[in-house]
């Protein structure tokens, strides 16, 4: 059953209005179970990093297992809950992983030789970590 309305030009605005005002809110909705995400993915991983910098043997094992498990934590529990995800972030959240990614890979690549030896690179990787997902962070909480 459809029916034609033909709205007055008031009528008209104040709909874009209230279309406007829900586009806001699905996406502010979005916006804070992706930042937590995003805080949670940066300070699992980089100090996950810190510690397989100073590891070795099943120690280095330990420290990327419960990374690893923080990070699925994480992701699964914007997957489930962030229903909003599907609105408002679908730009912004590849843009903020292959960042994260590349971050990842090469705070790896650094620790990844260091037998437990490699303060300064495990340092050097977990900063580089954490920079760019509180960037994300910031940049979504200012959107």
């Amino acid at each position: 059953m459809s029916t034609e309305s033909s709205p007055t030009p008031d009528e008209a605005r104040l709909l874009l209005d209230r279309v406007g005002q829900l586009g806001v809110a699905a996406t502010a909705g979005a916006s804070w179970a992706h930042i937590a995400t995003l805080l949670t993915l940066g300070s699992a991983t980089s100090i996950g990093t810190l510690a397989m910098s100073m590891t070795t043997g099943s120690r280095h094992i330990i420290a990327m297992v419960a990374m690893m498990v923080w990070v699925i934590v994480s992701i699964s529990f914007m997957m489930f809950f962030g229903r909003a995800t599907r609105l408002g972030f679908k730009k912004r959240w590849p843009r903020y992983m292959l960042a994260w990614g590349v971050a990842y890979v090469a705070a790896i690549f650094i620790v990844s030789f260091s037998e437990g030896e490699n303060l300064i690179g495990g340092v050097i990787g977990a900063a580089l970590i954490a920079s760019v997902t509180i960037t994300g962070a910031v940049i979504e909480a200012r959107s």
